[in-house]
């Protein structure tokens, strides 16, 4: 079966995929999981080329939903796709528990497929949401045209840099025609799914470990935001095959009044190694005056750094973002 078509609810008309996009997907995570279901390295070749094409950021996407909402010219059939949508976002005015991020990285959209396969029930979540409203907008019209990209993040890439997206200010024009209305949110949600690909590409398995990159969408006070995360496992079966397995865990976010930080954490057996970057000066001194709360919560070393990360060279092969 299509695991595009199964993410869907009973009875929706089928989904139109672009060539190799679905067999790509379809073996995302069930390789990482050891089924023998490599993905076909032209498929994913095609697949990536597609999404690459047509990406652009998620929180512009989110803003023009919730405005979306307030519009008597939308349906409510699609009112209540959207409202599916906005309903994964994690919200930001209270704190963030490890449970909350748990649930918020299983309703991420990345593990769909995956779960499809294995025969688990796949709940709700970011990428069906999203190819639900798809359906919603357009069930028997053509795939929306191809349309310019808006300034934003590049393309998802295996160790790439990550950037998290500031909240969001909505483009959509509440009192356009439904028909202007329909057209204009079909094309977002494309994008919006077509970086969702991307992310499960560059999760795909490439040697030993495995490595996860994903999108948490957030709800901030200033609007829709988007934290950016990687997750890898190093194989550490050749120098100790009993020895626990070493993790890192980086993310990235744009929220006021911190504006942009990077975080990189690795645990180690029992240590932990914490590098925060801030780009703005003010934040960093922010973050370092709860140096001490967090070096005792994670019970291991907290570096502070000004600026980002230094990105490493994209491997051959890879996307690069050549826009200037």
């Amino acid at each position: 079966m299509d695991p595009i078509r199964a993410s869907l609810p009973p009875g929706a008309p089928a989904v139109e995929t672009r060539p190799g996009l679905a067999a790509a997907v379809a073996a995302v995570l069930a390789e990482a999981q050891g089924l023998e279901a490599p993905a076909p390295a032209a498929a994913v070749v095609a697949a990536r080329s597609e999404a690459a094409g047509r990406q652009a950021s998620l929180a512009p996407v989110l803003a023009n939903l919730e405005r979306a909402l307030g519009s008597p010219a939308v349906p409510a059939a699609v009112k209540a796709a959207i409202g599916q949508v906005l309903a994964l976002q994690t919200p930001t005015d209270a704190p963030i528990t490890a449970e909350t991020l748990k649930q918020a990285v299983s309703r991420s959209g990345l593990f769909r497929e995956a779960r499809l396969a294995s025969g688990e029930p796949a709940p709700m979540d970011l990428k069906a949401a999203l190819l639900t409203l798809q359906q919603v907008l357009a069930p028997t019209t053509p795939r929306a045209a191809n349309r310019p990209q808006r300034p934003g993040p590049p393309p998802p890439t295996p160790g790439g840099a990550l950037s998290g997206q500031a909240p969001a200010a909505a483009t959509l024009d509440a009192d356009a025609e439904p028909a202007v209305l329909v057209h204009h949110l079909r094309g977002d949600v494309e994008q919006a799914l077509a970086r969702q690909t991307l992310h499960q590409l560059a999760s795909l398995p490439d040697g030993p470990g495995a490595h996860w990159m994903f999108e948490l969408p957030l709800a901030t006070p200033q609007g829709p935001a988007v934290a950016q995360f990687a997750i890898d496992r190093e194989d550490t079966r050749g120098a100790d095959p009993d020895g626990p397995a070493a993790w890192q865990a980086r993310f990235s976010l744009d929220i006021p009044p911190l504006g942009p930080v990077h975080v990189s954490l690795r645990m180690d057996g029992e240590r932990t190694a914490v590098t925060l970057w801030a780009e703005e000066p003010g934040s960093l001194e922010r973050l370092r005056s709860r140096g001490g709360e967090l070096a005792g919560v994670l019970a291991g070393d907290v570096v502070f750094r000004t600026g980002s990360p230094r990105p490493s060279e994209p491997p051959p092969g890879r996307l690069v973002d050549r826009r200037s």
